[in-house]
């Protein structure tokens, strides 16, 4: 998300009258064309979360009044998906890890399944005539390795499967999104299974679910305290960027941690992606603000007067954070920082918006202005990056749980996370 866009217009862009607007005009030519409710199921074979909603599939057509179309795409271009083979790994990992708690099922088997695999659940699935009901089960297949079932379904040739394959992936990438595992419905994307209470919450308002029927979803929350005697305490480190909006609304849960569970909470910021010469190309950036504002909405964290602090803004802001530590505010700094300019849209890289933020983190202005553009925090923040990586992490917000002896318990990444690593920290401590 290289690109700046000024806050009247990121406030306008993220209202709810423009959101409103947006699925109004959809459904007039709902009405006028005369079609169903129509969502799109963009399913990539050799990505988890794409396995764990397809799971889902019949379940959403016998409850609601829609139609589901399910369309075969390839992978992620790489500048969307610079760290692959990370994805894949922690993908597989995650996957297996909150399959459970959806009631779902994942069996990471500690690598991609083979190519051979692959380009039959390819085949098998651009041959399916009703591929809501068997679409799990080609996937299924295909993550159990097990060439021999997929061979019985792969009914039309390779050449066939890649033309289905990459029409899917064009229409994704016309209707403006980058990922499988996503649905699509008159103007808005829902990823994954944590999006999916989203869409069945706006079919729910249309009407749309069938007397008796009850959600299938629903947002995890973290458990609120410990369920049992801690035997122990742990620590978390935090790994957020002042320039993502994901850590930014992770903040508040994050830093309210130590108030539910025996934990130590260490901040270790990293660089922007963009500041790392990882690209976030503006289809990625445009559907991160949009899903951003929906769940700053459900929250309760302000979000959407935008001033986007890429650059020299990010670099002020971490050479204070050494300062604000050693007050014992390095917390209250970073929120600070990040809610002018994720939600009052104030300029971070001139002196009055800084210093707005520096006062209002109960710091004191007089000392921070002499150490503004300091280069000091540098090597720390990329100790702190390698450290992500090393826990086979990229992204921000990402979080390592450390045992009493500072080994490594468990490593996620984004804010959906939070109540993951809640229960993981129940699991730790319960003795």
């Amino acid at each position: 998300m290289a690109f700046r866009v000024r806050p009247v217009v990121t406030a306008a862009l993220t209202s709810q009258w423009a959101k409103k607007l947006r699925f109004g005009l959809h459904d007039l030519q709902r009405r006028v064309s005369g079609t169903g409710h129509e969502i799109y199921f963009f399913l990539q074979i050799d990505d988890p979360y794409s396995h764990l909603l397809a799971q889902v599939l019949p379940d959403l057509v016998s409850r609601y009044d829609i139609n589901i179309h399910v369309v075969p795409v390839n992978e992620p271009e790489d500048d969307v998906a610079p760290e692959r083979k990370a994805l894949e790994d922690f993908s597989r990992r995650d996957a297996a890890k909150i399959a459970p708690y959806a009631g779902l099922t994942f069996d990471d088997i500690g690598h991609q399944p083979s190519a051979a695999s692959l380009g039959l659940a390819k085949r098998a699935l651009a041959a399916s005539s009703n591929a809501v009901n068997v679409a799990a089960d080609i996937a299924a297949a295909f993550w159990r390795d097990d060439a021999m079932a997929l061979e019985r379904m792969a009914l039309v040739s390779e050449a066939q499967a890649d033309g289905v394959f990459e029409a899917g992936t064009q229409q994704r990438n016309a209707l403006g999104h980058y990922l499988g595992g996503t649905l699509y419905y008159a103007a808005e994307w829902y990823w994954g299974i944590d999006r999916l209470p989203y869409l069945e919450e706006r079919l729910s308002k249309s009407k749309l679910r069938h007397s008796g029927c009850r959600q299938i979803s629903a947002f995890q929350e973290r458990p609120a305290f410990m369920s049992k005697p801690a035997q122990g305490r742990l620590t978390v480190e935090f790994f957020p960027s002042a320039r993502s909006p994901y850590s930014y609304l992770a903040m508040p849960e994050t830093f309210d941690l130590p108030n539910h569970f025996p934990v130590d909470l260490v901040v270790r910021p990293v660089l922007p992606m963009v500041m790392r010469n990882l690209p976030v190309p503006r289809r990625k950036g445009m559907y991160i603000i949009a899903d951003s504002k929906r769940e700053a909405n459900r929250i309760d964290v302000p979000f959407g007067r935008i001033a986007d602090p890429v650059g020299e803004p990010v670099r002020r802001c971490y050479s204070l954070f050494n300062m604000a530590r050693e007050a014992g505010l390095e917390k209250e700094w970073l929120l600070s920082f990040c809610q002018m300019a994720w939600s009052e849209g104030v300029d971070m890289g001139n002196d009055a918006g800084l210093k707005k933020a520096v006062e209002r983190a109960g710091l004191d202005w007089s000392v921070a202005e002499p150490l503004i553009g300091n280069a000091d925090w540098e090597a720390e923040m990329e100790e702190n990056r390698l450290q992500m990586m090393a826990s086979g992490l990229w992204g921000v917000p990402s979080y390592r749980l450390l045992d009493d002896k500072g080994k490594e318990i468990f490593a996620t990444w984004g804010r959906d996370r939070i109540w993951l690593l809640a229960h993981e920290i129940q699991n730790a401590l319960a003795g």
